[in-house]
């Protein structure tokens, strides 16, 4: 019996694996020979002694490594020690990061023996067997070897199996308290130029009882988030209804009342029984990440981003009226024909959507994208190592680059937090400024201070309120308020930062009123938090019951007669 290690190196401690366990079920369905199979799991955080450990401390015969961008750095590195702590391990890699490349992988990595390109469940339990009988590998699908010391290339197959579930009692026990990911759904019907996964076979649908138990079988495992990982949730109206009235019949029953569900959708392929049926869910139950790109037409054409628009933006905007699910948006800088004005143009629209997040990424020309292939034709230059993220292009140079980083980061903290939403609505409102300008500003004056990493609460606090009293049409005391008011129904110490804190005797008996009025039972942290604001009025956050869709206490304005009275919330 042969010993099998499969490797995933995650970004994060929080992620979990998915692909090594398809694989370990996959040699358990498909195999004829005995393999004994163990998935051990890292991050990229851990230093490399600690990885090194992981990945030899079990002695295998054969090593399989996961590669994405995220780690195929981290396992460059590694080889070499690798290969010398295993010196008669047969190293296999395969994944996104390598399927694409694997000439050049296995020209630039003498110690891979085997890349696996594409879909890996019949390849790599094809190459066990083969390796344990001692016999020829020459025609295993998507398989790259070497042959007398040169590259052989083998082309993958197509596929439409539905391959054995991963979701074993070893996934079980290793899953932790880590986020764990669902696949009903493999392959994507569009060809976005700048993404893989239309390159993959026609979209083929997993049973729906299969769907349905493993769905049911995560909820039970205490996680709070489940991802999908099906590339467009939604493609199949019918079948995305089913699912949903699924989830929705089994909420507060096998599925726990605190669980969500996350799901990458076309927001246009929404249609009007399923948005009602949306509408019905518990707060919290449902997120959803639209990835619209762009809203420049040009842009989408050239990408072959097929999208409604017009019917994008309804759906989206009444999903986000609907206030219980959490919205994601997506938009990619440095696509093709997208100048900084025009850019401007597509994150002020999709802003003016407000959802819960606004994602401002950075085209990434990986490896098997079609934008890859064409970017030398297009002019682009892009960064040689993972992410490979565009340096500049024909409509967007070094200079935006970093200007969009700076508003990246301001709008990470300002409106994705959810630390500030009050304050920027406040800012756009008084100063006139469109929604990209503010964001591209105050990123500047931030910036312009220093290295924000690591940087404090309250301190960054103190940027934002230096910069905004002092732009045109701020009231400095009305200013205050909104930060008053933010920071209390978001943080549960009740602290007020230090640049806008005030000594006034009367907060002291508000908050006596406050304790004899609250039930406090079963709160976080202070239990309360309260300021006195401009006009007189207390601003009062009682800490229980986060709004699971914006992350908000429950908050109110009151009046002195209105706290003497009795019970505010």
């Amino acid at each position: 019996m042969s010993k099998v290690v499969l490797a995933a190196i995650h970004s994060k401690y929080i992620h979990s694996a998915l692909a090594p366990w398809c694989l370990a079920a996959a040699v358990e369905e498909y195999c004829l020979f005995p393999h004994q199979v163990l998935v051990r799991e890292g991050t990229i955080n851990q230093p490399d002694e600690k990885l090194l450990e992981l990945l030899t401390g079990d002695a295998p015969q054969v090593l399989g490594l996961s590669c994405y961008i995220w780690n195929w750095t981290a396992i460059r590195r590694l080889l070499p020690r690798l290969r010398q702590c295993l010196p008669d391990t047969v190293l296999v890699a395969g994944g996104p990061e390598v399927s694409f490349c694997s000439r050049q992988v296995m020209e630039d990595c003498p110690e891979i023996d085997y890349v696996i390109s594409g879909e890996g469940e019949r390849p790599f339990s094809l190459l066990m067997d083969r390796l344990a009988a001692g016999k020829d590998v020459g025609d295993i699908p998507g398989l790259s070897f070497r042959r007398d010391g040169r590259p052989v290339i083998l082309p993958s197959a197509s596929s439409r199996e539905i391959h054995p579930s991963p979701y074993t009692p070893a996934y079980f026990a290793a899953l932790g308290n880590r986020i764990p990911y669902l696949e009903t759904s493999r392959g994507c019907p569009f060809s976005c130029a700048f993404c893989l996964s239309g390159r993959e076979d026609p979209v083929r649908f997993y049973p729906m009882e299969r769907a349905q138990k493993e769905l049911l079988a995560l909820a039970a495992t205490g996680a709070r988030t489940i991802k999908l990982v099906d590339r467009t949730f939604n493609c199949n109206a019918a079948r995305t209804k089913e699912l949903l009235e699924f989830i929705l019949a089994h909420w507060g029953k096998e599925i726990p009342k605190g669980v969500c569900f996350h799901f990458e959708v076309g927001a246009d392929l929404f249609d009007e029984e399923t948005l009602a049926l949306l509408s019905t869910a518990p707060k919290g139950l449902f997120q959803m990440e639209a990835g619209l790109q762009s809203f420049h037409p040009q842009t989408l054409a050239a990408v072959s981003r097929v999208t409604d628009m017009k019917r994008l933006e309804r759906n989206l905007r009444t999903l986000i009226a609907m206030g219980n699910c959490h919205i994601h948006i997506d938009l990619i800088a440095g696509l093709p024909d997208e100048d900084l004005e025009t850019f401007g143009r597509s994150f002020d629209l999709a802003f003016a959507l407000r959802p819960q997040m606004l994602q401002l990424g950075f085209l990434k020309l990986i490896h098997g994208s079609r934008l890859r292939q064409m970017a030398p034709e297009l002019g682009y230059r892009w960064d040689p190592q993972p992410p490979y993220e565009c340096l500049d292009n024909p409509w967007f140079h070094p200079a935006n680059r970093q200007a969009l980083h700076r508003c990246e980061d301001a709008l990470e903290r300002l409106w994705n937090s959810g630390r500030f939403c009050l304050t920027v609505e406040y800012l756009l409102e008084s100063t006139g400024l469109r929604p990209f300008e503010l964001f591209c500003r105050f990123g500047d004056f931030a910036a312009a201070g220093g290295d924000l990493t690591g940087i404090r609460l309250d301190e960054y606090t103190a940027l934002l309120w230096k910069w905004g009293k002092d732009q045109p049409g701020v009231e400095m005391e009305t200013l205050r308020d909104h930060l008053l008011c933010d920071r209390l129904r978001r943080d549960n110490t009740g602290r007020i930062p230090p640049c806008i804190h005030r000594p006034d005797p009367r907060v002291g008996e508000v908050k006596r009123l406050l304790r004899e009025s609250l039930d406090l039972s079963g709160c976080d942290g202070a239990g309360f938090g309260a300021a006195i604001l401009s006009d007189g009025q207390t601003a009062v956050a009682l800490y229980r019951d986060k709004d699971p869709v914006t992350g908000n206490y429950p908050f109110v304005l009151c009046s002195r007669e209105q706290l003497e009275k009795g019970p505010i919330f």
